[in-house]
């Protein structure tokens, strides 16, 4: 795990993106909040093309100062929802299409999906086990070639997070992790781990603060990294203690 750790070096905190258009953020507000927030060491960004603000997020990050000191997890799912099974053509064309967007040779951490119509354990263990080969030689390639670094899957349930991890290629799972949902507690300490929504959707800052809800999520031992999302520029000055 601390080789790992070592590897992709992650800031602890990593930048959400997900609400800058929900927010009505301008280009300006988030280059502002980018450079500000690598300034004090949040150097990793979370993004997915699915994201109302991705297009944002990508016209504003190629106006930073700071682009090249960034690290980035892409979310990306292969198979998507309309697929009927893994395609590594279509990973490795979603994977070329994130390099391009945000113009970096490698993708730090690729979270990993495996979906289904609608989303169940059935379908999606069934392409997991009927798959596992051309899984494994996918993303293996997709390492040798050096368009990612490693491969963390977000589960969706328990089930799959304790199969999905047993495929060597899979570097570690990224979940839920909060005071209110605990369900992957044991991976966060036990397997590298990067962690989702800290204050339970934000209901967990007015109960227990952000303070008390960082310290639960960060400290679990294998989180490398936990994503936030910060759409104010006021909102860093509470993430300094944890970098």
């Amino acid at each position: 795990m601390e080789e790992l750790k070592n590897k992709l070096s992650l800031s602890s905190i990593t930048l959400g993106t997900m609400r800058f258009a929900d927010k009505n953020m301008s280009v300006e507000e988030v280059i502002r909040l980018i450079e500000e927030a690598n300034d004090i060491g949040i150097t990793t960004h979370h993004s997915s093309y699915e994201y109302s603000s991705y297009e944002l997020y990508c016209n504003a990050l190629k106006k930073t100062s700071c682009k090249n000191n960034l690290k980035h997890i892409a979310k990306i799912s292969a198979p998507h929802f309309e697929d009927s099974e893994f395609s590594f053509n279509n990973l490795e064309e979603r994977v070329d299409n994130e390099l391009e967007r945000l113009n970096v040779d490698t993708i730090d951490v690729l979270q990993w999906l495996v979906r289904s119509k609608p989303i169940n354990d059935i379908d999606r263990l069934h392409t997991l086990n009927s798959q596992q080969k051309e899984i494994e030689e996918g993303l293996n390639t997709l390492k040798n070639k050096g368009k990612v670094k490693s491969v963390f899957s977000f589960p969706y349930s328990v089930n799959f997070a304790e199969e999905v991890i047993k495929i060597s290629v899979v570097d570690g799972i990224v979940a839920y992790l909060n005071h209110e949902e605990k369900e992957y507690e044991p991976f966060a300490n036990s397997k590298p781990f990067i962690a989702i929504r800290p204050f339970f959707a934000g209901k967990l800052i007015e109960k227990l603060g952000v303070e008390a809800s960082l310290n639960y999520t960060c400290g679990q031992k294998g989180v490398l990294s936990t994503i936030v999302g910060i759409n104010r520029l006021s909102h860093l000055e509470s993430y300094k203690k944890f970098l």
